[in-house]
């Protein structure tokens, strides 16, 4: 019933998850290993052979680096997918995305972090309140984490984080519908963008009843940020998206905030002064203005005119930091 598709790089995970698949699945599959050891392919490439391989009508695309807690969590997704309004699950998302340039989890003024797995941490965990730490030492810490604000086993969300996700194989028959190695060259995006694809068409869901373990946590680096600013170059005509109401004067506020954190960490990651004033004059020029954002929209326009030295100043100046 569920065809599993894994971009193999680590031989002693690849062994855990094939075990735990085994062991909890509770539904026929077979399980596809694209060996990429020596990195030939990208995520793009990788999952695409997958899709090209794949018999089943549900391909489960999946990190090697889990292991499954929920028994029978096959028997779950065949069960959520027999809806045929949804196109797509998964176990961590965002149910907002924004058209400043954006991960799945970009600011929380509007967007809610669709969250239930468990998360292995190295040295530290990020400050947030949905989460509990199960076990710690000097080396790393494990966290659950579980965030769902209306209580259900099925969430719309946007955007889905591409630890595990699910999709209906019939959707790849859509001509505008597969992993886009053409814009894309690395690891990083391959999750957003086909759910923006997936969510075109049919719903995108977070689900509550499938449990997974992460051993791994992913890296913010100069390859994440191209990989970001294609994406929302790619698909900026078509945001924000929105699965949930909003309250438009905070849309405003989170799109600013949004663009403000990206530029931090544009700046924390090496970035030169020219590059991050040229996003944001790319970006600002498309974003209104309206009372709750002036404040955060004012920094970044003196920012992007003065540079950062000199911004601050100003920005001190008129009680905007």
């Amino acid at each position: 019933m569920i065809s599993i598709v894994i971009c193999h790089r680590n031989i002693l995970f690849l062994q855990k998850i094939k075990d735990s698949i085994k062991n909890t699945i509770g539904v026929p599959y077979e399980l596809h290993i694209v060996d990429n050891s020596t990195g030939q392919y990208s995520i793009f490439e990788a999952y695409n052979l997958g899709v090209s391989m794949s018999q089943y009508p549900i391909i489960c695309f999946t990190h090697e680096d889990i292991i499954f807690h929920t028994p029978n969590w096959g028997v779950h997704v065949v069960d959520h997918l027999k809806d045929e309004t949804i196109g797509m699950i998964g176990v961590i998302g965002g149910n907002v995305f924004p058209k400043s340039p954006s991960p799945w989890w970009s600011d929380q003024i509007l967007n809610d972090h669709l969250v239930n797995n468990i998360q292995h941490w190295e040295n530290s965990s990020p400050s947030t309140n949905y989460q509990k730490i199960i076990s710690q030492d000097s080396n790393e810490i494990i966290t659950k984490q579980y965030n769902n604000p209306t209580q259900k086993n099925v969430v719309d969300a946007v955007v889905l984080d591409g630890l595990w996700f699910c999709i209906r194989k019939e959707l790849f028959d859509i001509e505008d519908i597969k992993f886009d190695e053409s814009t894309f060259k690395g690891f990083h995006c391959y999750d957003s963008d086909i759910s923006l694809q997936v969510k075109q068409y049919l719903r995108v869901c977070v689900v509550f009843n499938v449990l997974i373990e992460h051993f791994q946590q992913g890296s913010i680096n100069k390859s994440w940020f191209e990989s970001v600013l294609a994406l929302n170059r790619k698909w900026r005509n078509k945001l924000p998206v929105f699965a949930k109401s909003i309250d438009k004067n905070k849309y405003l506020e989170y799109e600013w905030e949004t663009l403000r954190t990206f530029v931090y960490w544009m700046e924390s990651n090496g970035y030169e002064e020219k590059e991050i004033k040229n996003l944001i004059l790319e970006i600002s020029s498309l974003l209104l203005i309206n009372k709750q954002s002036k404040q955060i929209a004012a920094q970044l326009i003196n920012r992007a005119k003065y540079g950062k030295n000199i911004s601050r100043i100003i920005n001190k100046v008129y009680k905007l930091i």
